[in-house]
């Protein structure tokens, strides 16, 4: 017999799948752990990168010259002939915040407004923007002379009701005014 012994077709096969079985078996298991590799650091990036992000913030920085609501008085007049006009709008301003003053029938002589005037002293420029901007188009904002803060507002005879409120989310409340704290 001969030193070298042949082997069949068959096993030579054999062994051929099973080292492309083994060959694909790496592969397949070289690609899979790149992969979780790959997932895993992006997954650590994307959380280095939340970590170094500020917090959204919450509220908008204290400004001690703004004005509230709260802060502002405001005259409600009626300048028509229409009855109640001056309570059911003072009840509606009233909501909103804002301190409600006198509630009459128009005191001045003026032209009567198409829709409503808002009217205000040097010291009440503030509060009259903000009072304005509850007010329908059309109203105007007139500066008297006035030695006080507060707010008059005339409603005409095109007067309807206030603006509707805004829900604009892009708006943060003020933060609250920095507490004097003694050390």
């Amino acid at each position: 017999m001969s030193e070298y012994t042949t082997e069949s077709p068959a096993s030579v096969a054999a062994r051929q799948r099973r080292r492309r079985s083994l060959m694909t078996l790496g592969v397949v298991l070289l690609g899979l752990f790149f992969a979780f590799w790959y997932g895993l650091s992006y997954y650590q990036e994307d959380a280095k990168a939340r970590a170094a992000r500020p917090p959204a913030p919450t509220c908008r920085p204290f400004d001690p010259n703004e004005v509230t609501p709260d802060e502002v008085t405001v005259n409600v007049y009626n300048a028509t002939d229409r009855s109640g006009l001056a309570g059911s709008t003072a009840k509606l301003i009233g909501d909103r915040g804002f301190v409600v003053g006198k509630i009459a029938n128009d005191p001045t002589s003026r032209k009567v407004p198409a829709v409503a005037e808002v009217r205000h002293g040097p010291k009440g420029s503030a509060a009259a923007k903000l009072v304005a901007s509850s007010m329908p188009n059309g109203t105007k904002v007139v500066a008297d002379k006035r030695k006080d803060a507060t707010v008059d507002v005339a409603l005409g005879r095109t007067f309807k009701t206030l603006k509707p409120v805004t829900t604009d989310t892009s708006v943060l409340p003020m933060c609250p005014a920095p507490s004097a704290t003694a050390s």
